[in-house]
């Protein structure tokens, strides 16, 4: 993402915030979608979050932190959302949501990899999709967290394992 254009927004400029805005709702999207169940409580808590950030902007003083910055706020609303509807579920699949644009190549990679996910605990599921769907290093995630990175590491070792175990294992049936 490109830092003149955060450091517009930061200086309140509308249309470079809308811009970075729309380079990260995928990844939003995708994030919320971990951690909620129902598609128009995603779109509420990715709205609040926008909202938010648009008023707290100028709490970004490395415009290169931008995103872990704003990951944080996301992850932080989806945590209290749960908290307080007690509404957390494994990630579901509903035919009827969009579909993530073209973020996998075809719908049934983008199944299986859901169905893959179902195979890790909450907090896997959250580092492993911080970390490969979203491109966030291990610091990065730590830092979005607030876990030892050296535990990030530790769960996305196991979590590459678990993966591994059940495709070698090849049981179609499991989810």
């Amino acid at each position: 993402m490109d830092n003149n254009i955060i450091k517009k927004a930061i200086n309140k400029d509308k249309d470079a915030f809308i811009e970075i805005m729309k380079s990260v709702e995928k990844k939003l999207y995708i994030i919320a979608k971990l951690k909620l169940n129902n598609y128009e409580d995603i779109k509420d808590i990715i709205q609040e979050t926008i909202v938010e950030s648009y008023k707290n902007i100028q709490q970004v003083r490395d415009p290169e932190k931008f995103e872990s910055w704003i990951t944080s706020i996301l992850i932080n609303k989806c945590n209290k959302f749960y908290k307080d509807q007690n509404n957390y579920n494994n990630i579901p699949y509903d035919d009827n949501e969009p579909d993530i644009e073209n973020h996998f190549n075809i719908i049934e990679d983008k199944i299986d990899f859901f169905n893959l996910l179902k195979l890790l605990g909450n907090s896997e599921k959250e580092i492993f999709t911080l970390y490969y769907v979203n491109n966030y290093t291990t610091a990065e995630i730590s830092s979005i967290l607030s876990i030892n990175e050296n535990t990030i590491k530790t769960k996305l070792r196991r979590s590459r394992e678990k993966i591994k175990e059940y495709l070698e294992r090849g049981d179609k049936n499991e989810f």
